[in-house]
């Protein structure tokens, strides 16, 4: 989309289709943390992450090759996407399988999602008064729930297993936004399901450059169990947060900001811990119910600007 045209049609507001794609992501991503905290019983963090981008980019180009749609980007597009793949998946799913091997799924999830923390100050810094001061107020707000919510009293600081699980969980978080942010800069020509399997498929590569190589060299390299509930939650990320998430990732930040859709997005954790306390146990405290109130909160406010 011409820049022009882009600033002149979120003017004139978004199209109301853009929050049901934003309402499927929050919903399909929250429920695969728990998922995939049990998937982790069956298979090594880095080898469950490759079998999920191996399979969904297998899956992904017979049904564009039918479709008559193109594997490869156009020329120009190529690289850009190469980056933005190696931040939004390489780098993100890496990071964050990492740490919820570490850490409990319910906590795992609310700092992988602290990326509009990172996002917006990225944004202001590549692109000063982007962000209107309504936004601005609603995402303090959004925050100041988020950071109840993580509550960061709970963390063993003097821990250092613990410390580094928190460390990879937010890097994810970061490299997440930082895809996010220069994704939204460029103006792409190629179709959105082009852009979704170039960039799976250019971090499965790396994803594959790192895992395989670990697992030849080590002996203690745990097999796969191919278990019902493996296969089971394996074929969800397949079609659903990966291939469908990742597309309709694309098209939010096609007419929203990285920063204002990663709002709507920490709707996504509370989902997850709410998930994660049904299936794995836990109470929900006064300071859950507030973090809660001033996300949606935020979120509101931040819209509604």
């Amino acid at each position: 989309m011409d820049p022009g045209l882009r600033r002149d049609y979120e003017g004139r507001g978004r199209p109301r289709i853009v929050y049901l794609y934003l309402a499927i992501v929050v919903v399909s991503w929250a429920g695969n943390w728990p998922l995939m905290k049990m998937a982790l019983d069956d298979a090594p963090p880095l080898t469950f992450v490759l079998l999920r981008l191996v399979g969904t980019v297998v899956l992904m180009a017979p049904i564009l090759l039918a479709l008559r749609m193109p594997l490869l980007p156009a020329a120009g597009d190529r690289l850009g996407l190469f980056v933005v793949g190696q931040l939004q998946v390489a780098g993100c799913v890496i990071f964050g399988i990492i740490g919820l091997a570490i850490l409990p799924a319910g906590r795992a999830i609310v700092l992988a999602y602290t990326m509009p923390l990172w996002a917006i100050p990225i944004e202001l810094w590549l692109a000063p008064g982007i962000l209107r001061r309504g936004q601005m107020a609603g995402a303090a707000v959004g925050f100041a729930g988020l950071f109840l919510f993580m509550n960061p009293a709970l963390v063993d600081w003097t821990d250092g297993r613990i410390l580094f699980g928190n460390a990879m969980l937010l890097l994810a978080a970061i490299a997440w936004a930082l895809g996010s942010v220069l994704y939204r800069r460029q103006v792409w020509r190629s179709g959105f399901w082009t852009q979704t399997f170039w960039q799976l498929a250019v971090g499965t590569v790396v994803v594959a450059a790192v895992v395989l190589p670990s697992a030849l060299a080590s002996a203690d390299w745990e097999p796969v169990r191919w278990t019902p509930a493996l296969i089971a939650v394996l074929a969800y990320n397949w079609v659903v947060t990966t291939a469908i998430g990742y597309f309709l990732w694309g098209k939010v930040l096609s007419v929203m900001t990285a920063g204002v859709a990663g709002q709507v997005m920490a709707l996504t954790p509370v989902g997850g811990f709410l998930l994660s306390v049904a299936v794995f146990g836990g109470e929900i405290t006064w300071d859950v119910v507030v973090s809660i109130l001033l996300i949606v909160g935020g979120i509101i406010l931040t819209l509604r600007s």
